[in-house]
């Protein structure tokens, strides 16, 4: 046999071996019957073949010298011919720089070592992409190698689709287990009165039992009656929501008229929580003087109420505060305030959720079926409205039921002329504020505005630091809880420079603790929000006249 029919024999196996390989890469129907119809061609000629094989194809030489690449791998790469010229070395291409696959391409090459693995190309498309690369031999006829092969396949998508799929099994698994320990709550919650009724109801019917134990025994049956009757009110109003049969009755209510209404029936909560020493009040402008919306008010009562049956379960000290504020003449937003333990950020979506609770154990140490807010929300959004919260662990919780566009009437008092108040020049003084929020800010300033005082604001400590430095201000006014750095530190920080500037600070709830680091911090008066207008004039001026002296 000569050299010429040699090298035919040797081309025909290669290209021979090289169809087989193709074929055993990928089950696509497409690509199989594309490639089961190739003719036996020299190697170099299957770059139009490879073309439309729906993977990125690289072919290296013995040497790894990089040769044949199809139109998916140029276009993955964003690379020319040039870089096929059989003298780049496939170690030096440079998207193949991850250590990991180096190695491996380098096995494979070295000692003939086929691979299959995963990476991510971070300098191609999509920084999150995901492809799966294999490298493999090809063998002759002979069980000789005769070149490597690159495939890789963008499995972005599938990785996409995985995880979602994690995500779906894992949100599946905790809706069962919230169900589950829903259940397991509510048996208990339900058999508990339950046992009692029937229990008391037994102890009722006997001959020797006293008048003051009849009475005592009746009160237990009644009040377990409630608790009862509560949890088949909250499954029936949650299964109404679910399947869209609560009904809405809107009409004319007189807001002034129904916080005061929700205030005193909100009592039977402090009674029935046994917290006498938790001040329940309400508040709103009193400018107005008629507050007319459209509304359904036994919804509206049923969401306030769940909020404050909440707020006394959750507050033992300090007080609870119904109120509502008016934004842009027609939309009115009712609230209450806790002076509680707070809620972790983490909890303020979830809380909302069907039989979510903060603490779903079984040994939490408050009851409850875990829809009150579940409820609540669905309400809500019945009436067109929606339900915010701002809570902070250790300062309390502020629930908000915002109706946008309910209002229909708004009447304000008469002005009554009446002496005007002492009016405080403060031309040359510069007051620094550092308050987070804007309302309370605003206010301060709207106070400030006739005194001539000039008005700087800092919304979180470290800032207030800065304008401290940059306007060396005559007095400041503090909110304790600002962010980054609170109130107690910035006085620290300020009073460690030998400064006597005034320090007033404000807080949300006062407790002996709070006094006691605000005096060794060096923090010249403490107040409690809200602030009157004559409170707050005063005692800025009693601090300026004193740091005079």
């Amino acid at each position: 046999m000569d050299k010429k029919q040699h090298t035919s024999k040797s081309v025909e196996a290669q290209n021979a071996m090289l169809r087989k390989r193709i074929l055993k890469l990928e089950s696509e129907n497409a690509a199989l019957q594309l490639i089961n119809g190739l003719p036996d061609k020299p190697v170099t000629y299957y770059g139009h073949i490879l073309d439309n094989v729906p993977l990125a194809i690289l072919t290296i030489d013995l040497e790894g010298k990089m040769q044949i690449a199809n139109t998916s791998f140029i276009k993955l790469f964003d690379i020319d011919n040039k870089v096929l010229n059989g003298y780049t070395h496939i170690c030096d291409f440079k998207y193949f720089d991850n250590n990991a696959l180096k190695k491996k391409i380098q096995n494979l090459v070295n000692n003939q070592i086929q691979f299959d693995h995963e990476l991510s190309f971070p300098r191609v498309g999509n920084k999150d992409n995901r492809f799966r690369i294999r490298g493999i031999t090809i063998i002759s006829q002979e069980e000789e190698v005769i070149s490597y092969m690159i495939i890789i396949g963008d499995i972005t998508k599938r990785k996409i689709a995985e995880k979602n799929l994690i995500v779906a099994k894992d949100k599946a698994e905790e809706a069962n287990m919230l169900k589950t320990a829903f259940l397991s709550n509510l048996s208990h919650e339900i058999r508990t009165p339950l046992n009692h009724i029937q229990g008391f109801l037994e102890l009722l019917l006997l001959q020797d039992v006293t008048t003051e134990e009849r009475r005592e025994y009746s009160d237990i049956v009644k009040s377990s009656s409630d608790v009862l009757l509560k949890r088949i009110e909250d499954l029936i109003d949650i299964s109404k929501i679910e399947t869209g049969q609560m009904d809405v009755r809107k009409m004319k209510v007189n807001a002034i008229e129904l916080l005061k209404e929700i205030h005193d029936s909100s009592a039977k909560f402090q009674f029935k929580h046994k917290k006498p020493n938790v001040d329940l009040r309400y508040s709103y402008d009193e400018n107005y003087s008629n507050v007319e919306i459209l509304t359904d008010k036994v919804k509206l009562k049923k969401i306030i109420h769940s909020f404050v049956d909440n707020a006394f379960v959750f507050t033992k000290e300090g007080y609870i505060e119904i109120g509502f504020t008016i934004k842009d003449n027609n939309s009115i937003s009712f609230y209450v305030k806790d002076t509680g333990i707070g809620i972790e950020p983490k909890y303020h979506e979830s809380i909302f959720e069907h039989f979510r609770q903060v603490d779903n154990s079984s040994t939490r140490s408050i009851g409850g079926s875990g829809l009150g807010l579940a409820i609540s929300r669905g309400m809500a959004t019945l009436l067109t409205g929606n339900i915010t919260m701002k809570s902070k662990i250790g300062s309390g919780s502020t629930f908000f039921l915002n109706l946008a566009d309910s209002i229909v009437s708004l009447k304000t008092k008469t002005p009554v002329h009446v002496i005007e108040d002492s009016i405080y020049d403060w031309n040359n003084t510069t007051i620094l504020i550092a308050e987070y929020e804007e309302v309370d800010s605003n206010l301060k300033k709207m106070i400030l505005g006739k005194t001539g005082a000039k008005i700087i604001r800092a919304k979180t400590g470290d800032e207030a630091i800065r304008l401290y430095h940059e306007n060396n201000p005559d007095i400041v006014i503090i909110n304790y809880d600002l962010p980054v750095i609170n109130a107690a530190e910035f006085a620290k920080i300020i009073r460690s420079k030998n400064s006597m500037i005034p320090i007033l600070a404000e807080t949300d709830y006062l407790s002996d603790k709070i006094i006691e680091v605000s005096r060794q911090a060096g923090i010249d008066k403490i107040l409690t929000k809200p602030t009157q207008k004559d409170t707050l004039l005063n005692n800025i001026n009693d601090l300026i006249i004193n740091s005079w002296f």
